[in-house]
């Protein structure tokens, strides 16, 4: 009996050693595998909505006074988009921008580096491949926004004098993805035998599986300095055409999808160049892509 007791005193002990990391809007596609891949090495904090809303500024800073996190990384946005105008306007204010700045405006000096998750969507409509120097001209409102929230972080955080970097990744796929995207729309569609209508045009996107997003995450996070203040686009250089990728993935599942095209030729290429990223961790090695994608629907089959 006395063993066990020291074996849960000294878990605790190594667990108080660690560094704090607090993951907000940690419920979503990439907080699950974030919380999967961190949760030994760092002493997690994860609440929901309920527990901690980003948007309720004054609860916020209390939160944060308490906790004195290390680190902070924060994922909260809306990656649920509105059908009307208005509606999305207000809906990418509130969750994407505004709770960006509110976590900018609540968080004291005891966090020595945050990470931010921005979105190659901020880039829009620049040149192509886009770099991390690029003034960004975003179309999308949750791209607007994302940008908006950048630039206020990176003035409010130079006054305070905290580390962070603002990560802009490509298109994230793998387990459990968002039905809201367009390749988790296909998967979730072959799963419950479902009809879709996907809207694809002849653009190309550029996809990076989750398991290598987590893993530059966690290279972060252990690097001996956080002076990074910066942008970094993460980017495994998967450069798809959307209208292949029902048949990439009929032929992984051996199965057939009930879909439909209508041509959409409104939305733009979407590339991310990662040449900072390769110099910053020059001996990465990204998943490549169609065994990663194997990998996610045998998952989602449960095959």
């Amino acid at each position: 009996m006395k063993l066990k007791t020291d074996q849960i005193t000294l878990l605790r002990m190594k667990k108080k050693s660690k560094k704090k990391v607090l993951i907000t809007g940690s419920t979503g596609f990439i907080g699950f595998h974030l919380k999967k891949k961190l949760n030994l090495k760092f002493n997690l904090f994860t609440p929901n909505k309920k527990e901690l809303d980003l948007k309720k500024k004054r609860n916020l800073k209390i939160y944060l006074d308490k906790l004195k996190p290390d680190i902070i990384i924060n994922l909260a946005s809306s990656t649920i988009f509105k059908k009307k105008i208005k509606s999305e306007k207000n809906n990418q204010f509130n969750n994407t921008y505004l709770t960006n700045k509110n976590l900018v405006d609540t968080v004291n000096n005891n966090c020595k580096f945050i990470i931010f998750f921005g979105s190659i969507e901020e880039y829009g409509e620049c040149n192509l491949p886009y770099g991390e120097k690029m003034k960004p001209k975003p179309k999308s409102f949750y791209g607007k926004y994302k940008y908006k929230a950048y630039l206020y972080a990176k003035r409010k955080l130079k006054k305070k004098k905290i580390n962070y970097i603002w990560l802009r990744p490509s298109l994230t796929y793998g387990y459990k993805d968002n039905r809201e995207r367009y390749l988790g729309q296909i998967i979730n569609a072959l799963k419950n035998d479902q009809k879709i209508i996907l809207h694809p045009g002849d653009q190309v996107r550029d996809y990076i599986y989750v398991d290598d997003l987590c893993k530059i995450v966690e290279l972060l996070l252990v690097s001996k300095t956080y002076k990074f203040n910066s942008v970094l686009n993460v980017s495994a250089q998967n450069y798809i055409k959307l209208e292949t990728l029902p048949k990439k993935v009929e032929i992984i599942a051996k199965q057939k999808i009930n879909y439909q095209f209508k041509k959409n030729n409104n939305e733009i290429n979407m590339i991310n160049s990662n040449k900072k990223l390769k110099r910053l961790f020059p001996n990465f090695k990204f998943s490549n892509f169609k065994r990663s994608l194997e990998v996610v629907i045998k998952q989602e089959l449960k095959i």
